[in-house]
């Protein structure tokens, strides 16, 4: 019976709001500057209380309009970059809220070197 209680608490645990992967990937250097920043997440998140953050490393946040959910997937968040990247470090900060009110959030940074 204990091992059942476990195996249920687990489950409960396991269906909270996560962030299962991001394009670009957490330390990755990439050559060209990205023209979206996605997160994909275990379930949709509640767009309302769900925030993604691009700055230079050490810098103030680029002026991006707010992040939106992938219409055909509401679990993935796009964050457009419509301003060209300039070579450097950034870190991309992120919130979400579950659909129970829950929120997480996390940062990880990616470094820009175009090809010279």
């Amino acid at each position: 019976m204990a091992t059942a209680a476990f195996a249920t608490a687990g489950a409960f645990v396991g269906a909270h709001l996560a962030l299962e992967a991001s394009s670009p990937e957490k330390d990755a250097t990439v050559t060209a500057s990205p023209e979206t920043v996605t997160l994909w997440f275990t379930e949709a998140p509640q767009m309302a209380g769900t925030s993604v953050r691009l700055l230079p490393k050490g810098g103030e946040p680029l002026d991006l309009e707010p992040a939106t959910a992938n219409e055909d997937d509401p679990s993935v968040v796009v964050l457009d970059v419509s301003e060209t990247l300039a070579d450097g470090d950034y870190e991309v900060m992120w919130r979400a809220m579950s659909q129970d009110g829950h929120t997480i959030r996390g940062d990880f940074g990616f470094t820009v070197q175009t090809a010279r």
